[in-house]
């Protein structure tokens, strides 16, 4: 990443995209409720612990340039 770089940061997949997938597998009623809740929260920790990443690969960059 360069001076011109920019960050990519992951976005969490849309609800209904994860309702739908689960649809597509065949969760039904309350199983596919569980299987929603589920999915997005697995999503959202990986966009939490990949924003962080991001964030100190960003401090390290800045860091090495300060020297």
């Amino acid at each position: 990443m360069g001076m011109g770089g920019g960050l990519m940061l992951p976005r969490p997949v849309p609800m209904e995209r994860i309702r739908r997938e689960g649809q597509r597998l065949g969760y039904t009623g309350e199983a596919l409720e569980d299987f929603v809740t589920i999915i997005a929260c697995i999503d959202d920790l990986y966009v939490e612990v990949e924003v962080r990443r991001t964030a100190d690969e960003a401090r390290a960059v800045v860091v090495r340039a300060k020297k």
